[in-house]
């Protein structure tokens, strides 16, 4: 790796005359990491250099990427996406390599050929830290077979095989049915999905059966949750006013330095309603984790008094397995002082006691500020699931090309936990530096998206891969990615690296990701869901 390091930095010293030099840096505790990366990018290549500390030992790892009109090659770390048709509850699955990449088009199916070794990745948002594990060599096919069907072969040939084969059928009127089959690490696995999107109503069910020890590839780093057996997730819109979710999940996720997998269970249902001018809703969550069990409910209702004033109230109950039960009463005013001031006030009541919380947000052009307390369901602390947090978000822009970002966030065994981050870009034309470095030495192209939740919020710190490309979004939700050429590019969600902490499911999102003038740009939509852990 660190010979590999080096032949990069040394690869991309020759064209540090005319390119765009970003920086970025930043530490976390939820991740134990503390780096930066160093990127430069000159036409069709990019190339960037990271390193870091990941629970006290350094890491480091490059990567060079040259797109031409027919393929697009990779030398050092790759992260690889691997989701399958059948990934309809989450389509946030990669594996990381150290080798020779290539992404290209043969006939009518994309294609994607890698030689080298797999590799253990490092969670860390600030740079691509890896470790080789195994040698492997992967194959990737997916292409059109049918008007209305899509086969893929996922192939890892490694000292544990992995071979995948998948089938999708697409209506082109919002209904998709696919099959996948085949092992996975030596394991058999089978699944077939269903997803039915209507005016007034959304069903996603699939079944999923797979070897205890199953993983899509063998290596112990990026942990990710599959789903097993049955999963359903239904929501009714029977009025404009009235909406009503039911749905039942089942996870394994696997156990790191081990072979064993952990079994979860999470059933909800919810209801919500306006009414008057009243937002009302009741949630309903039982969940099972690590053999324990948790009953929680949650009521809350809402309304403007006034166009400057919001009030809002929630009644937390917590019935734990063999523990003693919990409830919370939460009260909230927020008062619109300005366009750019919000403040918030909180009152929480818990066996006979108050606790006063203030909060508020602050926005312009140089600064998004927000601190408040927020409520979240901790699934993993069954005595005592419900845990309000004081969470801080800031991003500010310094100079026009440089970001600070930071915030705080619960963890999924309730700590308070943060996330720092700097950004900045320097660029060159003929010797002198420009502001105006996306226009002229990234192209006019642009790949431009947007992540929001199910209630149609912004998320920021979202963090996505577009092709070999990490990008995150910023504080209203937005990612762009400039390019000298139109292009099409695999779009993944990276769930288990989003800056704020939060614990997400994938609800929608394209495959792909294709880049256009900016007078032509749509903007992609990509819908993420809070999982039980999430703010309730």
């Amino acid at each position: 790796m660190r010979v590999l390091v080096l032949v990069l930095v040394f690869v991309g010293g020759d064209f540090l005359n005319a390119q765009i030099v970003e920086l970025s840096g930043g530490t976390s505790s939820l991740y134990q990491s503390q780096g930066g990366t160093v990127s430069i990018r000159n036409g069709t290549y990019t190339t960037s250099v990271g390193a870091g500390t990941v629970g006290g030992q350094f890491y480091g790892g490059a990567q060079l990427v040259k797109a031409t009109e027919r393929a697009r090659y990779t030398l050092g770390i790759d992260n690889i996406p691997f989701n399958l048709p059948t990934d309809i509850f989450d389509s946030g699955h990669y594996l990381t390599g150290v080798g020779a990449g290539v992404t290209t088009k043969v006939d009518d199916a994309n294609l994607y050929a890698f030689a080298g070794a797999t590799s253990n990745t490092f969670n860390s948002p600030f740079f691509n830290g890896a470790r080789t594990a195994t040698p492997a060599g992967i194959l990737f096919v997916t292409g059109k077979v049918a008007p209305q069907w899509t086969g893929s072969a996922h192939v890892i040939v490694a000292r544990q095989v992995t071979a995948l084969y998948s089938m999708e059928w697409n209506s082109g009127g919002g209904t998709q049915v696919a099959f996948s089959g085949g092992m996975g690490s030596y394991q058999p696995y089978a699944a077939a999905s269903l997803s039915i999107n209507r005016q007034r109503i959304d069903l996603k069910a699939a079944y999923y059966e797979s070897g205890s020890q199953f993983r899509r590839a063998d290596v112990q780093t990026p942990i990710s949750s599959e789903p097993a057996r049955e999963n359903i997730l239904l929501t009714v819109r029977p009025t404009p006013y009235l909406t009503l979710t039911a749905g039942r999940q089942n996870y394994l996720t696997p156990v790191y330095e081990s072979q064993n997998n952990l079994r979860s269970t999470v059933n909800q249902g919810s209801a919500s309603l306006q009414v008057v001018g009243v937002a009302m809703s009741a949630m309903l969550f039982q969940s099972t984790y690590d053999g324990r069990s948790d009953v929680a409910m949650v009521y809350s209702a809402s309304r403007d008094v006034t166009p400057r004033v919001h009030v809002g109230a929630s009644y937390l109950v917590s019935r734990p397995e063999g523990s003693n039960s919990t409830d919370e009463l939460i009260s909230t005013v927020q008062e619109t002082l300005s366009p750019r001031w919000v403040l918030s006030q909180s009152v929480n009541t818990s066996n006979g006691q108050n606790t006063f919380g203030f909060g508020g947000s602050f926005l312009s052009n140089l600064a998004t500020l927000s601190a408040d307390y927020q409520t979240y369901y901790v699934p993993a602390r069954v005595e005592s699931p419900f845990e309000q947090a004081l969470i801080l978000n800031a991003q500010i822009h310094l100079f026009g090309k440089l970001a600070l970002n930071g915030g705080t966030f619960v963890a999924a065994d309730g700590q308070l936990l943060y996330t720092a981050e700097a950004e900045g870009a320097v660029s060159r034309q003929q010797g002198m530096e420009t502001a105006a470095y996306q226009h002229y030495s990234m192209g006019g192209m642009m790949v431009r998206g947007r992540v929001l939740d199910l209630s149609g919020q912004p998320v920021m710190g979202a963090a996505l891969l577009v092709d070999q490309l990490s990008v995150y979004t910023d504080s209203d939700g937005y990612f762009y990615v400039r390019e000298r050429k139109p292009r099409t590019h695999p779009l993944t969600v990276l769930v288990d690296q989003f800056l704020n902490g939060g614990s997400y499911r994938v609800v929608s999102a394209p495959a792909e990701a294709t880049s256009s003038a900016s007078e032509d740009q749509t903007v992609m939509t990509v819908v993420v869901e809070k999982t039980p852990r999430g703010r309730s």
